[in-house]
Parts: C-alpha cells; sequence; structure tokens
C-alpha cells in the first residue's frame, strides 16, 4: 500500500469535529478497551500560569483498566462495564514548572455523565455546560486531594468564543453493541477551540484554611476524544497541540498513526472569525530527543500547508518536558504562526506526545500505580 494511501486508511479512523450537541456521554456497551473524555486546559493571559483538567469516563492510563481489558481478551473474565474505571487528572503550572498535580482514579459509583447535555460529575468534581442570550460556557468545578492532607479546590469558567464550528457533522452513536460491521474509529470533537478562562484556585489545608490562592484570567480550549477500541493495541503514536495567537487565531495541529501503518496523517485547523479552516500538512520534526523515561520526541516541528497563492506554516518549539511518563509526554513551548501574508505570530504553546504501547507492559504497573490516587487516597509519588 502507498503511503498516501495508508494516510488516507488512517483518516478514515481519525475522524474530527466540533460539535456543543456531540460533547455528551456515549457509554459504549459490548466494546472492550472503549474509552472517553472531556479535555480543557488554558494559559494565562501573562503567560506565567497554565493549567489541564481531563475528566475519564475511563482512565486509559490506569494499570486495573488495562488488566481488565486485557484479561477479558483472553478470555479470562468479562468486559469492563462502561464507567467502571473512571479518574479526574488535574496540573496546575507555574513559569513552566508543576505546581499541583491531582491524579486520582475512582469506582463507578463515583460517576455520573448525561447523554444528552454536555454535564459530568466525578466524586466531588464536575463541569457542565450552559447556553444563554450571550453565549455558552463551561463551568468546571474540582474538589481533588492533595498530599499531605490538602485539597486543591477551583471554580472556574470557559465561555466559549468560538465553537460548535461543524454542528453538521455528528457523531456515530456508539452506545449500542458494535457488531462484525461496524467499522472502528477515533473521534475528536474540538467542540470550542477557543475560549475566555477565568476564575479561582485554591489549595486548602486539613481544616480548611486557604494556603495558596490563585485568580486566573486567560484563554482556554475544550475537545471530547471517545474510541470503541483499547489504546495500546490500535494506536502507535499521536502528536497533537494548539497555541492561541493575539489576532484571535487559534491553531491546532495533529499528527496521528496507528499500529501496522508506516505513515502518518497529519492536519493543521486554523481557527479565526468563527470559522474552522481544515488543512492536510506536512510536518517536519528536528532536533530528536529521549526523555528520561525513554520516550523519544521531536523539539521542533514544521508543519505546512500549501497554498494557492503562499504556503501556510506553523512551526512549534517544544521547550520545557511539563509532564512525563514511558508512554506520554506534555509540553510547554512556543508556535509561530505565518499566514503568507507577510505577517508572523509568536503565542506560547501546550502540546502532547502519546506513545501507548507500553501500557500493556505489566511490569511497569507498579511505577504508574503510584502515581495515582484511589479511594480516596492520594497518590504515592507526587
Amino acid at each position: 500500500m502507498l503511503a498516501e494511501d495508508i494516510a488516507s486508511e488512517n483518516m478514515k479512523v481519525f475522524r474530527h469535529l466540533s460539535s456543543f450537541a456531540g460533547d455528551v456521554w456515549h457509554p459504549s456497551v459490548g466494546s472492550a478497551g472503549a474509552y472517553e473524555w472531556w479535555y480543557f486546559d488554558a494559559i494565562s493571559n501573562d503567560g506565567r500560569d497554565a493549567l489541564v483538567i481531563i475528566f475519564l469516563a475511563d482512565f486509559i492510563f490506569s494499570p486495573r483498566f488495562n488488566r481488565a481489558v486485557a484479561d477479558y481478551l483472553r478470555g479470562g473474565c468479562d468486559a469492563p462495564r462502561p464507567a467502571q474505571f473512571p479518574a479526574l487528572s488535574v496540573c496546575v503550572y507555574r513559569d513552566g514548572r508543576l505546581s499541583f498535580r491531582a491524579n486520582n482514579e475512582y469506582t463507578s459509583n463515583d460517576f455520573t455523565a448525561s447523554v444528552d447535555e454536555p454535564a459530568c460529575r466525578i466524586a466531588r468534581s464536575s463541569f457542565h455546560a450552559a447556553s444563554s442570550s450571550q453565549g455558552h460556557s463551561y463551568d468546571v468545578k474540582l474538589d481533588e486531594p492533595l498530599r499531605g492532607g490538602r485539597r486543591l479546590t477551583a471554580e472556574l469558567r470557559w465561555t466559549v468564543t468560538d465553537g460548535d464550528l461543524l454542528p453538521a457533522q455528528e457523531p456515530t452513536d456508539i452506545s449500542e453493541p458494535m457488531t462484525e460491521h461496524d467499522a472502528p474509529w477515533h473521534e475528536w470533537n474540538l467542540v470550542a477551540p477557543r475560549c475566555r478562562v477565568s476564575g479561582m484556585v485554591m489549595v486548602k489545608g486539613e481544616g480548611g484554611e486557604t494556603l495558596n490562592e490563585r485568580r486566573f484570567d486567560g484563554v482556554g480550549y475544550h475537545d471530547h476524544n471517545q474510541d470503541r477500541r483499547w489504546m495500546p493495541a490500535t494506536v502507535a503514536e499521536w502528536q497533537w497541540g494548539r497555541a492561541h495567537f493575539d489576532n484571535e487565531t487559534t491553531a491546532v495541529f495533529y499528527r496521528y498513526r496507528e499500529q501496522g501503518n508506516e505513515a502518518a496523517t497529519t492536519r493543521l485547523f486554523l481557527i479565526r472569525d468563527e470559522m474552522l479552516g481544515e488543512h492536510d500538512a506536512h510536518m517536519t520534526a528536528s532536533e530528536m530527543r529521549a526523555h528520561h523515561f525513554g520516550l523519544r520526541y521531536p523539539r521542533t516541528m514544521r508543519f505546512t500547508v500549501e497554498g494557492a497563492n503562499a504556503p501556510l506554516t506553523l512551526s512549534v518549539t517544544q521547550r520545557r518536558v511539563i509532564e512525563g511518563s514511558y508512554f506520554y509526554l506534555r509540553f510547554l513551548g512556543e508556535a509561530t504562526l505565518d499566514t503568507g501574508d507577510g505577517q508572523t505570530q509568536s503565542a506560547l504553546a501546550i502540546t502532547e506526545h502519546l506513545a501507548p504501547r507500553t501500557l500493556r507492559w505489566r511490569w511497569l504497573d507498579w511505577l504508574t500505580s503510584m502515581r495515582i490516587g484511589r479511594r480516596g487516597r492520594t497518590s504515592f509519588l507526587p
């Protein structure tokens, strides 16, 4: 198969849309390894603070989730139930360094989500969408345990400035059992690629006293991912990221390759004037590095789209690893956008790199488990 044919096949199993209506829970029945998550991030206006919040219906990095799927595939037990292993992941950064992390796995009794509207609760944390004459927004509330008897709390609002940009392309209902005629696919819903984000983030002591308090005002992003296949058996590598520029333009990119495929699919999205421009892109990677857990990544990436008049180019430098493991890396870096009109803009960027194959290696489960809190107890490692 030619490289371009392989890339075309990748596009069939990695679908994108931008839809408020699709931002609901899709409990997948009869699909071992199915997963779904809601993702929120933001960078403050002064560039000092960043935060990432993920509500996971099933925790794709959990050794317990992956062990249950692997045991089922070997015929040793029943398939995991939808939302049997929910989790809430929160990271707060200042000046490119981690300030607070809450990475907590819960039980199915701690999880509720709506199949009719965007809303989810995991233990004492939640989000829900609201619509009014002023527009669309997401209210996120956090109350998560930290080490030392502390709690991380927050009340934040993502006010959508650009969202619901491909509303006609509604997601396929994956709530029904999958049959042999169903094609596997991953769905990436760029629900709200650009938002204004405001609110408070606090750390409280055992007695409820406030130990740390930060006002947050910045620009953010929200997406929603779902797949009815087991990630370690399907995804070979996945690099993605986003940057918000001062002229109300947002750039989002991904480079995705499934196992068994030699070529990757690379796409660049340009969001401006409430429009979503979709482009096939060519990526050039350079300055390859190796994280201390062994995962290799490019320090610099260049995404080029050949246009009718002038090429569109996004250059990304992944300057600092702000979250790392043997299967996943998160970076804080810088992006430069050249739209071919003689003007070049730069902005801070959050980027991520995923290579989940090692999640099948059980001898590494102990390390992953030590960084996950469970049943209300915090993780052994920070």
